[in-house]
């Protein structure tokens, strides 16, 4: 249980933050793939600095740069910007934010946090995926049973 539980349990958010954060992905994520790709990003943000908005969340979202960002990825993201020290209140701000079309803000914490843990022999970033898959999982399997 060690590290993987008390990891698990800094970095949880919410569930109306979490909720949140899912609408967004979902508002970005207008073709319903369960991806957001940069031409769907774009078309988010419209032309409100569009590309600069979209380089930028990719470069910190997309963990595994495949040039997807996955669900996992999206909430492990915001998981890792509470585990870096911002409150429920500064995420749910952004978050709004967010959802209202501005600009991506650069958590330069969090970025110095994924910078060190990819250099790690034991990086966190993907067992907090791994996390977040399992959890989606559950979530599929109870709503299918009911």
């Amino acid at each position: 249980m060690g590290l993987c539980s008390s990891m698990h349990h800094e970095t949880d958010l919410s569930a109306s933050l979490r909720l949140k954060a899912l609408q967004i992905f979902q508002k970005i994520d207008k073709e319903n793939k369960g991806v957001i790709d940069k031409k769907t990003t774009q078309q988010f943000w419209q032309s409100n600095f569009a590309k600069i908005n979209t380089e930028a969340l990719f470069k910190a979202v997309d963990f595994d740069n495949s040039g997807d960002i996955t669900i996992q990825e999206w909430l492990t993201f915001w998981k890792i910007v509470k585990k870096t020290g911002y409150t429920e209140q500064e995420i749910n701000e952004e978050l709004d934010e967010l959802m209202q079309g501005k600009a991506w803000v650069q958590f330069r914490v969090v970025d110095q946090f994924i910078q060190v843990d990819k250099n790690r022999r034991r990086s966190q970033i993907p067992q907090i995926v791994m996390q977040e898959q399992l959890m989606t999982l559950r979530k599929t399997k109870t709503v299918e049973m009911k």
